[in-house]
């Protein structure tokens, strides 16, 4: 007896193919499901230059260390930052992590406390001699300046002065023709107003071309917009750090925006203390708030890429 397999034959087959191609299309669906993220959308930070970064070593306490500051800021795209220390000169560690972080810009510079003697002219030529040239920025005193120490310590504290009287002192004078000899910036730290604006007077006059007024309008050093409107005139970029001092928020720029100009006006992170966001994250952050306060994206490329681009002599 014959039997005839064609027909079973032919279903066995066709029941092969469709298993195969659901086979397949299970196949397709795990590969794309395995499949990495798409690549991120570039940071809005991307381009930035951070004027004021505060990392480890340190005697305070930071989140991350020079090293891994920049290498989070390439990854964001950052240009470039500012290390900025209350205790110790930066330009030495700015050199070294250029040479560990290629890719990236990284400067230093010198506060002007006791640690360093304070408005001490010798520290501020040993810094800027510093192998590899990364030292750019002298600040003025911070935590031991005396407006700070009356602040933020107590009423009677007696601290650091540069301009008594408004009248910077001999040693300031002598710091102040350092900075214009090596084309250094002056950042005026955390000393009073009316020595701001005393000490920018005398940096205009010996032809100092880039000064950075920080955090202004903070209780440290706390300038009125009229202040700031007399430091404009005389050449000076006003500093907002929108993200760590609580006492400023995007409202701030806006005015500052409309009464002073975008082309006056920096935003930096001052960022790096434990528990706070990362300097990338700060500066996203400000970004998203100054769109959302209805900042225009030209004003805020002028705050946070030109400017300090500017400030450090370097091009667009």
């Amino acid at each position: 007896m014959r039997y005839d397999f064609s027909h079973t034959r032919g279903d066995a087959i066709r029941t092969t193919v469709v298993a195969a191609a659901l086979g397949l299309a299970a196949l397709q669906a795990l590969a794309q499901s395995a499949l990495p993220a798409p690549q991120p959308e570039p940071s809005p930070a991307a381009g930035v230059i951070d004027l004021h970064v505060h990392s480890h070593p340190d005697v305070f306490g930071r989140s991350l260390d020079d090293i891994d500051v920049a290498q989070l800021a390439k990854a964001k795209g950052l240009r470039g930052i500012v290390l900025k220390n209350h205790g110790s000169e930066t330009a030495s560690r700015a050199a070294l992590v250029m040479k560990a972080v290629p890719g990236i810009e990284v400067w230093g510079g010198i506060v002007l406390n006791r640690a360093v003697g304070g408005v001490n002219p010798d520290a501020v030529e040993w810094m800027h001699r510093v192998h590899g040239r990364r030292g750019k920025v002298v600040w003025l005193p911070t935590f031991d300046a005396d407006k700070h120490v009356k602040t933020l310590s107590r009423p009677d504290a007696r601290g650091l002065v540069v301009a008594p009287g408004g009248h910077v002192t001999p040693e300031m004078e002598a710091v102040l023709k350092i900075i214009a000899r090596e084309n250094l910036v002056l950042a005026t730290g955390h000393v009073h107003p009316e020595e701001i604006i005393a000490v920018v007077r005398r940096a205009r006059e010996l032809g100092i071309k880039g000064v950075l007024i920080n955090h202004a309008f903070t209780n440290v050093p706390g300038l009125s917009m009229a202040q700031a409107k007399q430091l404009v005139e005389m050449g000076a970029l006003i500093e907002v750090c929108l993200t760590y001092w609580t006492q400023v928020g995007a409202k701030q720029v806006v005015r500052a925006v409309k009464e002073l100009g975008a082309q006056h006006l920096v935003i930096s992170s001052d960022l790096g203390q434990i528990g706070n966001m990362t300097h990338p994250d700060g500066l996203e952050t400000a970004i998203a708030e100054l769109k959302g306060a209805g900042v225009a994206d030209a004003d805020i490329d002028l705050m946070m890429r030109k400017n300090p681009a500017r400030l450090l002599g370097l091009a667009d």
